[in-house]
């Protein structure tokens, strides 16, 4: 997700300026099946800090995007709404059941649930799924590379025709069966049918952006209104309580209205007010003290799968030079950073995150203990030895908390150990799209990423030399490299997590000893409602974050 997962997380919410929300007002039905408190009906205010990259589940890959669109857009098969190792449990979403797989790992089966519609009335068909398909590879999404393992993917990428033939998708729309048929075995591939580009759409659905009016799907909301970098508004669909999907919640609120707010002070300042119901980013530093004593019973921090990091972009000079790459790991203060995070980040030497199956905690460290103090001098060293004494490096983040004063940290440590650092800092909604343009050549800069889904795939692939693309690349620094490639791909194909654990943590350590990148810590966000939001409904879902079709009014 987290990657893309953007900047942050949510932002509360908020349905006009002034805030505020009719919480309680409707007393329309759920059939969630929950009775443990809090009403249904009612709208919703919510502040995104940052606008979602794309309201298109092709093209989305920001937790902004898919935290909305993860209730919009079914996929085959889709998470239980749980907290925990519960919510990474895999469940059927649109499809009837988990797949059949074949011995050799390589052909799916599946077929769709009876009856199923899109929030406009019209049927969901088998074919819809392979029109789905070619949209996010067509649309040189950020989730193309996910599909590329489909027989035919790669050559229907390269023809560059829309209405061309994926083989190795085979559907039938009249008995609703669809086959997949993979060129190799990826250990991954049931959780990749769940992500939200996987979300199925009409079959005459075009093939451009369309977030500006998103298309239906079959989910407990619909989108009717998106306006980029001002907002979204989201109400239940009423086509889906009558589909009767097990496990997947039909939603409490009959509206979630999303107002892009950048300034967190306001955020805090209107939801301690109950001016608005809900923020999905943590609170500024400099507000956290007072939001933990003000927001009791509604404000918590959980625990998210996740990574910070500094890409470093070896196509480009200084940092083609593996010792300047040392450099910058020596020269990191990882507890200066975690002060921006203000307490919510626990320094780290490694790439994959603690809670992620592979992870082997790297120590020592190669570049000292990510709790103490930096080792400038050597970074002087390695700066001197590699040439680069004065190289001009621009360092990128965006225009929200933390990236901002993260990139401006950046340049300040960079600038210390004998690079000309200086940030740049560019508009939130734009900032992976732009970092992602090899046109940009964006030297070094602010990432992070939630998981997609509980696999360490989902975090290595970050690294894959495979993964590099020209526009909508999330392999930021173009790491390359042949081991490391070798090892992520060796142990994408098992599907036996427990036995290939090892590789992926030598892969992990490998990436870190070479510099490729520099990792800084792993993040904890919070929860932060009104009053007047029923607190205990509130879901923090290990691939989603804040679950918005679980909250509702006391």
């Amino acid at each position: 997700m987290l990657i893309a997962a953007s900047a942050l997380l949510f932002a509360a919410c908020g349905g006009n300026d002034s805030g505020g929300s009719t919480g309680g007002a409707s007393t329309s039905s759920t059939s969630s099946g929950d009775t443990s408190g809090g009403k249904s009906g009612g709208t919703l205010s919510a502040y995104y800090t940052s606008s979602p990259d794309y309201m298109d589940p092709a093209l989305s890959y920001t937790q902004e995007g898919w935290t909305a669109l993860w209730n919009v857009y079914t996929p085959l098969l889709t998470y239980k709404h749980a907290e925990g190792a519960e919510g990474a449990t895999l469940i059927p979403g649109l499809a009837e059941a988990l797949p059949d797989i074949s011995p050799d790992g390589k052909t799916y089966k599946l077929k769709l649930r009876p009856g199923l519609k899109f929030s406009d009335g019209t049927p969901v068909k088998a074919s819809d799924f392979e029109h789905t398909v070619k949209r996010v590879l067509n649309l040189e999404s950020g989730g193309s590379a996910f599909y590329l393992p489909i027989v035919g993917a790669e050559d229907y990428v390269k023809a560059g025709k829309p209405d061309a033939d994926i083989p190795g998708i085979v559907t039938d729309d009249k008995t609703g069966e669809i086959t997949i048929k993979l060129n190799s075995q990826v250990g991954s591939f049931a959780n990749v049918l769940a992500m939200d580009f996987a979300g199925i759409v009409p079959g005459d659905t075009p093939f451009k952006n369309l977030t500006a009016s998103p298309p239906p799907g079959v989910g407990p909301y619909k989108i009717t209104s998106s306006v980029p970098n001002r907002g979204f508004t989201m109400v239940k669909n009423d086509q889906f309580p009558g589909l009767n999907i097990p496990e997947i919640p039909t939603g409490y609120l009959d509206e979630i209205d999303v107002k892009i707010v950048k300034n967190q002070q306001r955020q805090i300042d209107d939801v301690l007010q109950n001016k608005v119901d809900f923020l999905q980013d943590p609170p500024p530093a400099d507000r956290m003290r007072e939001v933990s004593d003000k927001a009791k019973g509604r404000f918590e921090p959980y625990v998210t799968n996740s990574t910070y990091y500094v890409f470093l972009n070896e196509r480009v000079a200084p940092f083609d030079n593996e010792k300047v790459r040392q450099a910058v790991n020596y020269g990191i203060d990882k507890r200066a950073l975690a002060r921006i995070f203000g307490g919510l980040l626990a320094p780290a030497c490694n790439f994959l995150p603690p809670g992620m199956k592979g992870y082997q905690k790297i120590e020592p460290c190669p570049y000292g203990d990510p709790n103490a103090a930096p080792n400038v001098e050597k970074a002087k060293q390695l700066i001197k030895e590699a040439g680069a004494e004065g190289a001009d490096v621009t360092v990128w983040g965006n225009d929200e908390d933390p990236s901002k004063p993260v990139a401006e940290y950046l340049a300040d440590a960079m600038s210390s150990i004998g690079l000309n650092a200086k940030p740049k800092i560019v508009e939130g909604s734009v900032y992976f799209q732009t970092i992602g343009n090899q046109k940009t050549k964006a030297q070094a800069g602010f990432a992070n990423w939630f998981q997609d889904f509980p696999h360490p795939a989902n975090f290595m692939f970050l690294v894959n030399g495979k993964s590099i693309q020209n526009t909508n690349n999330q392999n930021f620094g173009n790491v390359d490299d042949p081991e490391i490639n070798k090892l992520i791909d060796t142990a994408d194909a098992n599907p036996d997590l427990d036995a290939v654990a090892p590789d992926y943590a030598k892969a992990d350590r490998l990436l870190v000893e070479r510099a490729h990148i520099a990792p800084y810590g792993n993040r904890e966000l919070t929860k932060l409602v009104s009053d007047k939001v029923d607190f205990d409904s509130f879901i923090a879902h290990p691939v989603y974050n804040g679950d918005l079709s679980s909250l509702r009014f006391k």
